[in-house]
């Protein structure tokens, strides 16, 4: 059965934080590279997006979009939508990720979904509405749409994030719950988390990457085996007989912005065991700490690690008790090569350098963190590199994890080794 990998969340260069590199010509370039064969438009409401799109794009037959330059790759439209609603005291923000098949369903949309927001806004669309009527809206004009729940566990734009407070799906969907087809993990949480709550039980669990630059592309993904249509896709994140799961690629959580609790201002993470013990208030300033994903995971979970039976086989991690697809940790190219050389930015002259060299080999980025032998590493990126790769499979690294929104930080190598590898630079 045909497998493909797809990258169903990302960012144009229309919205607010993102690259003016994500131009459709530059991720039709880069899509491939790092071993994505279907991926997201990302922004498909938004007009100057959506001219693009079909300026470079034709339908092609099946739900799907082609490049009309040619080439394998497939995309499909998508949007992260948000809806701002009151909720007893509060007002919640839910953030949705959809997929839609064609242009004309974007035009359906457009029409009536756009009095109700500024589609040509350089930010995600927001909406002042329930996210039941929202997910309601959005299928009434194209009931083929695909809708999720976006980054689960995100403290502020999340169904269980600490600061929206539901407890499931239906608390915040209420009955079209049932028509929330998947859910998007995230970029501080995993499969593993998400299997510790029965709530999701029963629902397909995606990785994407989120990108908002070229190279953050395809840093987590979903892999499929069946057929690359948007039939196909639909199959899969309905879990209807067809087209399946096959497993996903996820970044490590820790790494991600909104793992452990903290205060972004004065630089104070907590994990939930100082957190129990010391209180959710900052100790520099006394304001409240924002409550990341791993804790209000706990806060809600009811099964625990040992009750999944969770087994690691040639890398993919499973559970025996929920027969769900599996998935592997991985950590980007990038970041590795950042960490070879004590760098703490990606953008160093180094790291770029080292970067492109890798990905101009004919290797994608997924079979070079995954796939080549030592050797052939070492060829590709020097020993010193290769080393750090080999080492990230193994698990030999650690994390100070991420926390209200500042990155996680990766070291593969003592301090002291990262001094020689340096040295060895200079010469």
């Amino acid at each position: 059965m045909p497998q493909f990998a797809a990258d169903l969340h990302i960012h144009s260069r229309f919205c607010g934080e993102s690259s003016l590199q994500m131009s459709l010509q530059n991720l039709l370039q880069w899509a491939p590279r790092k071993g994505i064969d279907l991926l997201g438009t990302g922004d498909c409401l938004h007009p100057g997006w959506c001219e693009e799109l079909s300026d470079l794009l034709v339908e092609d037959g099946s739900g799907l979009l082609r490049p009309k330059q040619g080439g394998a790759l497939r995309l499909v439209l998508t949007a992260e939508l948000e809806a701002i609603f009151p909720v007893e005291e509060r007002n919640a923000r839910i953030h949705l990720l959809m997929a839609v098949p064609g242009f004309g369903a974007v035009e359906r949309l457009r029409s009536d979904l756009g009095p109700a927001a500024d589609l040509g806004a350089e930010a995600i669309p927001s909406f002042r509405m329930p996210a039941a009527e929202l997910v309601e809206r959005i299928l009434n004009a194209s009931p083929q749409s695909l809708v999720a729940a976006a980054h689960v566990w995100s403290p502020c734009s999340s169904v269980y994030g600490s600061k929206n407070g539901f407890s499931s799906l239906a608390e915040c969907f209420g009955g079209l719950a049932q028509d929330i087809a998947f859910v998007e993990t995230g970029l501080s949480s995993d499969p593993g988390m998400c299997w510790r709550f029965a709530d999701l039980d029963g629902k397909r669990l995606l990785s994407a990457s989120a990108a908002n630059s070229l190279r953050n592309l395809g840093r987590e993904c979903t892999l499929f085996s069946g057929e690359l249509s948007y039939g196909g896709l639909t199959q899969a994140l309905k879990g209807l007989p067809g087209t399946f799961i096959q497993g996903t690629i996820e970044q490590v959580s820790e790494l991600g912005p909104y793992f452990f609790n903290g205060h972004r201002e004065c630089q104070i993470a907590k994990s939930p065991i100082e957190t129990h013990f010391e209180g959710r208030r900052c100790p520099a300033c006394r304001k409240q700490l924002t409550i990341g994903a791993f804790q209000r995971m706990l806060e809600v979970a009811g099964r625990t690690p040992e009750e999944l039976d969770i087994i690691v086989e040639y890398g993919w991690i499973r559970s025996r008790r929920l027969k769900v697809p599996p998935f592997r940790k991985a950590i980007p190219l990038q970041k590795i090569i950042a960490a070879t050389y004590g760098v703490k930015g990606r953008e160093s002259h180094t790291v770029q350098n080292l970067y492109e060299k890798a990905l101009s080999g004919g290797n994608t980025e997924r079979e070079i963190l995954f796939d080549l032998a030592e050797a052939d590493l070492a060829a590709l990126v020097g020993h010193q590199v290769a080393e750090a790769i080999l080492r990230v499979r193994e698990g030999y690294f650690r994390i100070t994890p991420g926390y209200d929104g500042v990155w996680g930080q990766l070291e593969i190598f003592e301090e002291r080794e990262t001094a020689e590898l340096l040295q060895l630079k200079l010469f």
